[in-house]
């Protein structure tokens, strides 16, 4: 079976799992899967021996497609890690950029509608943020704003296309803090999935490993395959 069949066989499983059981993994999810599935091969060869000690050894054969399922998991999870630090690379190259196209826009509007009460108002309130998220926001404002109020600009000689830079920026930026924000840690649905896989399989594995130990406590070449 491939991972994703093994994941699909388990997921029920994996999401029933719940919250306040989790636990996060203690060494990296390769290293484990693969001591795990070691685990499975040695502990089928001690089949009987564990079941004699009163072991449920369909636990053995749980192992192996357990693993694939946390090994899928796991894949999910650093793609979407991945996605979310390319796009907190591009935010941190390319907002410097919006923050002073954002700042340009507003010195030459507000010079523009000096004489303009209601929308020098308007000017004063799109400056008055300062997050990330203020600044996507106000370059669309900006544009809305130029487009009610062109005859001033019209007079100062303003670009009328910067409006439009001003809302495809905006446009551009939302997206890529919604991408660099999206995938957050322990908010992350897929994390989440992992962690569970992780427990899940571990508990498992653990079960397996204490048997082990017991049945095998005077011969200590065969006890030292279930040490984790």
């Amino acid at each position: 079976m491939s991972y994703q069949e093994d994941f699909d066989a388990w997921k029920d499983q994996i999401e029933s799992l719940p919250s306040d059981q989790v636990k996060l993994p203690n060494q990296p999810i390769d290293d484990f899967v693969a001591s795990t599935e070691t685990l499975a091969v040695e502990a089928n060869e001690d089949r009987e021996a564990l079941a004699a000690a009163g072991m449920d050894v369909t636990l053995i054969d749980e192992l192996r497609p357990l693993s694939g399922a946390l090994r899928y998991c796991q894949a999910v999870w650093m793609s979407e890690y991945r996605a979310r630090e390319e796009a907190q690379k591009e935010w941190l190259e390319q907002s410097p950029q919006a923050y002073q196209l954002r700042n340009e826009l507003l010195h030459h509007l507000a010079f523009a509608y000096r004489h303009h009460s209601e929308a020098l108002q308007k000017v004063m309130r799109i400056r008055e943020g300062a997050t990330h998220a203020d600044m996507v926001q106000d370059l669309v404002d900006i544009a809305l704003l130029g487009e009610k109020y062109p005859e001033p600009l019209t007079a100062i000689n303003f670009d009328m296309a910067l409006l439009e830079q001003s809302r495809t920026v905006s446009h551009a930026m939302s997206e890529l803090l919604a991408a660099s924000n999206g995938a957050a840690g322990d908010s992350s649905a897929n994390k989440q999935m992992r962690d569970k896989a992780f427990t899940l399989l571990a508990e498992k594995a653990r079960i397996v490993r204490d048997y082990g130990q017991y049945v095998f406590w005077k011969d200590e070449n065969q006890k030292k395959r279930y040490y984790a």
